[in-house]
């Protein structure tokens, strides 16, 4: 990357253009450096195992690395003033025009990726649709499934009502499965089969971006 403004400007700042283009949020929360290299290194670890699958699209990105808390643990400004002193550097397009075509490189990679909920959501949704499956239907000779029909027992009073939450769900997901399919092949045909099995599992989750990607094309 050139940086192309002579006044210094900090790394958060001169990507805000660049994450409000692409829709992303604003970090609303902050970790010390020691907590966060402690997570980033847990997972390392989990990916490190993961290592032949890193390229599947249904994995997805590591929350965090060492190195990216390394990165941003510090503050960062950009300045070519060094290298024009040293070098001779003159930049060859202004910081607007620079952002400009910045944004418009990575907007136009963002259509053709496959967006998708956080590592968080992910976890909630599976976890969630396994642990009623397993009050549903599993024998309570384990543990924690007799802890999990015991718990759906207090919350909903009968078995029926927790094997019908689980066929709801199932048919809710496959709904959403099927319209984002069809969504699909006409806002991105080139991953509509993605789309269908991320939906399938994450459910509205999942839909959401696509219909946000939808809504966006429909504006343009």
């Amino acid at each position: 990357m050139l940086v192309l403004s002579r006044s210094p400007i900090s790394t958060f700042e001169f990507l805000q253009p660049l994450l409000r283009s692409l829709d992303y949020d604003q970090p609303k929360a902050s970790l010390s450096v020691p907590r966060a290299l402690m997570l980033g290194r847990i997972f390392w670890a989990i990916y490190t195992v993961l290592y032949p699958w890193l390229n599947r699209w249904w994995l997805p990105q590591p929350l965090i690395l060492p190195a990216e808390v390394y990165k941003v643990g510090v503050t960062h400004y950009f300045s070519f003033l060094k290298a024009r002193q040293e070098l001779g550097y003159v930049p060859m397009v202004s910081p607007r025009e620079g952002m400009a075509a910045t944004i418009s490189y990575w907007q136009e990679r963002k259509t053709k990726t496959l967006d998708g909920p956080t590592i968080y959501a992910r976890l909630f949704v599976v976890i969630g649709i396994t642990s009623v499956f397993s009050a549903a239907y599993l024998p309570d000779i384990v543990p924690p499934v007799s802890l999990l029909k015991a718990t759906s027992l207090v919350l909903f009073r009968s078995m029926w009502v927790v094997r019908t939450i689980f066929h709801l769900a199932m048919a809710a997901h496959i709904g959403e499965a099927v319209y984002a399919w069809n969504l699909a092949r006409r806002v991105d045909p080139a991953n509509a089969r993605a789309w269908f099995w991320q939906t399938l599992v994450f459910g509205i989750r999942s839909l959401r971006f696509l219909l946000k990607r939808a809504k966006s094309e429909a504006t343009l």
